[in-house]
């Protein structure tokens, strides 16, 4: 998985398993905030991705994410160095 709409795809299931909402309840465009997502949640989001791509995350590798969007940004950035 390389491309941005990949892992925009991997962020957003996460997210919505996690919230358990539709993955499509899930924007990229939306806020951190409006999914209302506390700091376990990261961390079981970080773990899903992490299960599905085996690449090592940590909850701190979205911190300065506040769209959907830019955590897929960070994640594709995360995978073109690896």
């Amino acid at each position: 998985m390389t491309s941005l709409d990949s892992a925009t795809s991997v962020v957003r299931s996460a997210i919505a398993e996690v919230l358990s909402v539709p993955s499509d309840q899930v924007r990229p465009e939306a806020t951190i905030a409006d999914h209302q997502i506390d700091s376990l949640e990261w961390v079981e989001i970080a773990v899903i991705i992490e299960e599905k791509l085996g690449i090592q995350l940590e909850p701190g590798d979205f911190a300065g994410a506040r769209t959907v969007a830019d955590m897929a940004g960070v994640l594709h950035a995360a995978l073109a160095t690896r």
